[in-house]
């Protein structure tokens, strides 16, 4: 008969049931169903039946019951001040929790969350099992799928047992089934890495070699160096590995701007690197990593550099500058005065080569240069031509120092260069003649009123038409809104202003049918497709006109609109007529408008 899995021995089981009675950790019945569930479990596993979340699930019982009994423990020990309490009981549930997870691992792929669970299990009970190591040391042999298994074994091994052999036993067997896994060969290096800073440099020919082996097998990869020289710039004993990364990185990749950035920002953090005794050596001034930063970059654009690279290498070196300028080590006079010349010589050099070429980067020049603001947003209007903020920023800055001439200048070369884009700069000049300039207000919203795009009129003669209203009156704003309706295509907006600015006035003044007229263009020249002019033309009669008319307007509703609209029209008319309901036409709160004469 085969043998089942996990049997505890009769004293074993005694032991278990004496801990739970004296400390009451379960009840008998409790108890009861748990090892039948124990024995359960064992029958599957001898048939073949379990199935992974079983084992997952009984795990999770066995260690609640280990916190349980844990916690009891120290409890006792505490209240009776002693340490002398028997605690066979994890060592008895430790063991049965490693064979569930020795049996799981052997009978189903071994996942990365179930191993690192188990990793976390043999380190926090190191007292009460030690089978952990020899268990890896098996699974390990085997293929997993997931490279990360081995990663996560290889970790453990050297960060929780000091095992390097292990490690990289573990490591070895991931590439030989991943061998293009990336991660995993970063990782194994790591590992080198921290073991030639734990042996002082004792490790250091074996850290060489494999660092060797990955550069040629990765020959080309710029990113991967970049991976390999961040993990060795990590430490401070490994020098030498760190040199040998760096002076590497700059023999293979000099004709790559990303080479140069790197050198640049492994320089601003304190490793210098000197390429004439191919040396590096770490400063803590951080005044001398900035100017070798500096110097970097401007050694890189010294190079032959494909132009398409040098603007990118320009790029780095501009947005570089401003990081530093905007950072802390900002603090000493020396170093300002340091960035501030480096910033005009940078950026300007930078514009001259056709390099700078980001608006936000004009931006940051313009506000942080000593002088010459307009001149420098003047330049930066030349090469980035349809960005808005820009020339908002130019214009503002005239009109800021009243300069009007200058401000009309950059608005009507701004209006002309953005087009459709430029309602920022009217509504900024429009603003600013309000207070300034009035009489000049009105011809500027005249140009707006006719400007040949629907995204700039379609604001402004609304506008001008309230500016009308409140500076010229009614009759000649009637006036004006019969010429700015003829400009095509039509605004809707400009009619429903109208129509409020009729309502608004005294009923001797305004007649219905005025009103009526403006309703019944606004839904000839829109209401195929737009369901709200009629609402608000239904709206109207119910509360200003005739309830008798209200059908008839919904019948033109449902002749005029597109079919696919008609069903949400019927919808809304339904919701007007409940929200009219109250009214009645002898009502006396119904406000009436008189007809026309």
């Amino acid at each position: 008969m085969k043998k089942l899995f996990f049997i505890m021995s009769v004293d074993e089981m005694e032991s278990e049931d004496h801990f739970m009675k004296t400390y009451s950790i379960m009840e008998w019945e409790e108890l009861k169903k748990l090892n039948n569930d124990r024995r359960s479990l064992n029958q599957k596993i001898s048939l073949g039946l379990a199935t992974r979340d079983e084992f997952l699930k009984q795990i999770k019982i066995e260690l609640n019951m280990m916190d349980t009994c844990q916690l009891k423990i120290e409890q006792e020990m505490k209240e009776n001040n002693t340490e002398h309490i028997n605690t066979e009981i994890l060592y008895i549930l430790s063991n049965r929790i490693n064979d569930l997870y020795n049996k799981m691992f052997q009978l189903f792929p071994v996942e990365k969350t179930s191993l690192s669970e188990y990793i976390e299990f043999c380190s926090n009970n190191i007292l009460f099992i030690t089978k952990c190591s020899n268990m890896l040391d098996t699974l390990m042999l085997r293929y997993h799928s997931d490279p990360e298994v081995y990663l996560t074994a290889a970790t453990y091994a050297f960060d929780d047992r000091n095992d390097i052999e292990s490690a990289r036993r573990y490591f070895a067997e991931g590439l030989k089934y991943h061998e293009n896994c990336k991660n995993l060969y970063v990782e194994e290096f790591w590992v080198e890495v921290q073991h030639l800073e734990k042996t002082a440099g004792a490790s250091l020919p074996i850290a060489i070699e494999k660092y060797r082996i990955l550069i040629k097998r990765f020959e080309g990869d710029i990113e991967f160096h970049f991976i390999l020289l961040d993990r060795a710039i990590k430490l401070s004993a490994v020098r030498e590995l760190q040199c040998n990364v760096v002076r590497d990185m700059v023999k293979k990749y000099r004709h790559s701007e990303l080479m140069w950035q790197k050198l640049a920002k492994i320089h601003f953090d304190g490793f210098i690197y000197h390429q004439e005794t191919e040396q590096l050596r770490y400063d803590k001034n951080y005044i001398n990593g900035i100017r070798n930063c500096i110097k970097t970059y401007e050694d890189g654009l010294k190079e032959n550099l494909p132009l398409q690279n040098k603007h990118k290498l320009w790029n780095f070196y501009i947005d570089h500058v401003i990081e530093i300028r905007k950072s802390y080590r900002m603090k000493k006079e020396t170093i300002r005065n340091f960035m501030n010349e480096t910033m005009e010589r940078a950026f300007q050099e930078a514009h001259d080569n056709k390099a700078l070429c980001k608006a936000e980067q004009y931006i940051y020049w313009a506000d942080n240069a000593i002088k010459d603001y307009d001149i420098i947003m003047r330049k930066a209007v030349a090469v980035i031509k349809d960005n808005v903020e820009l020339w908002v920023n130019l214009m503002s800055f005239y009109l800021s120092y009243d300069s009007l001439e200058m401000g009309i200048e950059v608005f009507q070369d701004g209006v002309r260069t953005l087009k459709s884009k430029s309602m920022p700069l009217w509504e900024i000049l429009i603003l600013y003649m309000g207070n300034t300039h009035p009489k000049l207000l009105q011809q500027l919203y005249h140009e707006g009123s006719h400007f040949p795009f629907p995204e700039i009129n379609f604001i402004i003669r609304p506008e001008y038409l309230e500016w009308s209203v409140v500076h010229n009156g009614i009759f000649s704003t009637r006036e004006l809104f019969i010429k700015l309706r003829e400009i095509k295509p039509e605004c809707k907006q400009l009619y429903m202003s109208m129509i409020s600015f009729e309502q608004s006035q005294n009923s001797g003044i305004t007649k219905l049918n005025t009103i009526r007229k403006l309703y019944n263009d606004v839904c000839n020249s829109f209401g195929d497709t737009d369901i709200d002019v009629w609402s608000e033309c239904i709206r109207f009669e119910y509360i200003y006109g005739s309830r008798k008319l209200v059908k008839e307007i919904f019948k033109a509703s449902l002749r005029c609109l597109e079919p696919y609209l008609k069903s949400s029209m019927t919808k809304e008319f339904e919701k007007l007529k409940k929200e009219f309901k109250e009214y009645d036409p002898k009502d006396e709160g119904v406000i009436v408008i008189n007809d026309d004469e």
